[in-house]
């Protein structure tokens, strides 16, 4: 079973990865696409973090928003090609990357004493958590099914 893990590439795509994927893909996308719609909430919360945490001007909240923004796209993008390609293991990634993504969200706002972002951001570091159990545990169950068959 070694060989078998996710990031072993032993296991195949399941059809509940499917669901899982798309979500992530569009997770990504949409959070990307709320750019424009959420620019000044944006600016001010990002500004208040580079402040608070890095001590850094406002000439740089717009290239950190953006490369936020393009991070969460990447991410999105992952997850879709996962889809496409039927990777399991391109799907934990994109998983994997979110996970990191939120704890160093949730980082940030611990150094930024900002305990509502903190608690939303713990909310989606847990989801994620539990997405990334759920594509381990129905890879095991797939395996010993097709192990017993």
């Amino acid at each position: 079973m070694a060989d078998g893990s996710v990031f072993g590439g032993g296991v195949r795509w399941s059809r509940l990865f499917t669901p899982i994927g798309v979500f992530l893909a569009l997770f990504g996308l949409l959070n990307f696409a709320e750019l424009p719609l959420g620019w000044k909430d944006r600016q001010q919360q990002v500004g208040r973090y580079l402040d608070a945490t890095l001590d850094l001007g406002p000439d740089w909240v717009l290239p950190v928003i953006w490369l936020a923004k393009l991070v969460e796209l990447v991410l999105g993008v992952i997850a879709g090609a996962a889809v496409v390609r039927r990777s399991a293991k391109w799907l934990a990634a994109a998983v994997l990357g979110w996970l990191a993504w939120f704890t160093a969200f949730s980082a940030m706002d611990v150094w930024a004493a900002d305990r509502a972002e903190l608690q939303e951001h713990t909310v989606y570091f847990v989801m994620f958590a539990v997405l990334l159990g759920l594509i381990h545990v129905v890879s095991a169950v797939e395996q010993v099914l097709r192990s017993r068959a």
